[in-house]
């Protein structure tokens, strides 16, 4: 093991333990909970270290660990306790996470005998992050859920549909994962088995997402038609204190990916208070959830029918913190650092003027496999009073591949309106103002 411990600031005497930093794109939201809340130590694993070096000035302690051959929670925690033997070492008060890798770390650490905080448990965030697991717990809770199935390899797929009818169109994805990685919509038994084949050779090849991941399998379902929605707050001690409901755009048909939102929903009230005791319902199914969640979910709007998609136990990633602080005054990431300190009252610590009454979002997807030319915004964008904030994440000269989920978005944008369709209009607008362009590959 491989340990750099870094060095506590004299005079600290508690910190929050941020697990998994992230990428730079997070540079702002790490500085305003180091202002607004306080000291943080960060706890990165060494593979990430690179990526989330940015995040080293602001840290008040900064850890890596190494989960290269062994035990990766094992690991953490050695090198954790390592770094709290030091003489002059602060106080851990309380652990989060803003990143999808960093839930079930932050749930193992968290545990009695080892820091002891209030957190989600293990057991718990083991299930819910296991998409087939959740459909279980959905049903064993008196919940709606499709019908679901695990499969690991095309002799388990073929024997999964001989055994008895589906009903198509049906969703496969991986059974553990984030992003809209690797999913498909099939239309047919022949479209879903050779979806199978295609997405389990990139999976293992392109290795995308962790090991233990990898090993959950694939999450095969039948799909549910309704509009999806986003529900997004914060529970403590398995009960929702605060959430927001917003819309979400029409999925690209093929991969399912993520196109944007409106905030907050323009549903009927009737559907966002069948969304919100939906919501309530799931998280105390869950069982002691303890943090800030992310939950996903469809509503077909004439039979009032809902459904879970899945539940996410940190904040919603890319627009969403800064679309719902816009429409509510409620910073997620604030309320997260919050929760895990044990602060009283999340929502006085968390919340400040709204800026708007709706936003739109957009998450921009090249339409063709290629090479980025550009990707970035201008002096023209920023300077436009309905730009809310966005985030350029294709690197110019770098190769783009279509339809594989958030690794084919090349940014997102959000912008407010007085109402949806002048936020949609507003937000066209700033589209154009942003240089975006793929350039097709030529076959000679």
């Amino acid at each position: 093991m491989t340990l750099d411990r870094g060095l506590p600031q004299s005079g600290t005497e508690g910190c929050l333990l941020l697990v998994l930093p992230g990428g730079f794109g997070r540079e702002p939201v790490l500085r305003r909970i180091v202002a607004e809340v306080g000291p943080v130590v960060v706890l990165v694993d060494r593979s990430f270290a690179e990526s989330s070096k940015w995040a080293r000035p602001l840290a008040t302690g900064w850890i890596e660990w190494d989960s290269q051959g062994g035990d990766s929670s094992k690991a953490c925690w050695l090198a954790l306790s390592s770094w709290l033997n030091q003489p002059d070492a602060p106080k851990i008060l309380g652990c989060t996470t803003y990143d999808e890798w960093g839930i079930e770390t932050c749930a193992y650490l968290c545990e009695a005998g080892r820091l002891g905080l209030p957190y989600t448990s293990l057991d718990t965030v083991l299930r819910i992050r296991d998409k087939v697991s959740f459909r279980q717990l959905c049903i064993e809770a008196g919940l709606p859920a499709p019908r679901v199935a695990r499969i690991f390899d095309s002799k388990e797929m073929r024997r999964v549909l001989d055994e008895s009818t589906w009903s198509f169109p049906v969703v496969l994805k991986p059974a553990k994962g984030a992003g809209s990685y690797y999913i498909r919509k099939a239309d047919s038994e022949a479209e879903l088995l050779e979806a199978f084949d295609v997405l389990d050779e990139r999976s293992q090849r392109e290795r995308k997402l962790q090991d233990s991941d990898l090993s959950a399998g694939w999450c095969l379902e039948e799909f549910f038609q309704g509009s999806e929605v986003d529900i997004d707050g914060w529970a403590v001690n398995g009960e929702v204190e605060w959430m927001l409901v917003s819309d979400n755009k029409p999925c690209l048909p093929e991969s399912c990916s993520e196109t944007g939102g409106i905030y907050p929903s323009q549903l009927s009230q009737q559907a966002r208070e069948a969304l919100e005791d939906l919501t309530r319902r799931v998280v105390r199914a869950t069982t002691g959830l303890h943090s800030c969640f992310h939950f996903e979910a469809l509503v077909d709007v004439e039979t009032m029918q809902i459904m879970p998609i899945e539940m996410n136990c940190r904040v919603g990633g890319a627009e969403c913190p800064v679309c719902v602080e816009a429409v509510t005054g409620v910073c997620l990431p604030i309320a997260a650092a919050c929760i895990a300190l044990g602060r009283p009252d999340v929502m006085q610590q968390a919340s400040s003027q709204c800026k708007a009454v709706v936003v739109a979002s957009i998450n921009v997807h090249g339409q063709h496999s290629g090479v980025v030319k550009s990707c970035s915004g201008t002096e023209e964008l920023e300077a436009a009073p309905a730009y809310l904030g966005g985030q350029f994440y294709a690197k110019v000269g770098s190769p783009y591949v279509p339809n594989a989920g958030s690794m084919s978005t090349l940014c997102w944008l959000a912008a407010s309106g007085a109402c949806a369709q002048d936020a949609e209009d507003n937000l066209a607008r700033c589209v154009e103002m942003c240089r975006l362009e793929v350039e097709p590959l030529t076959i000679p």
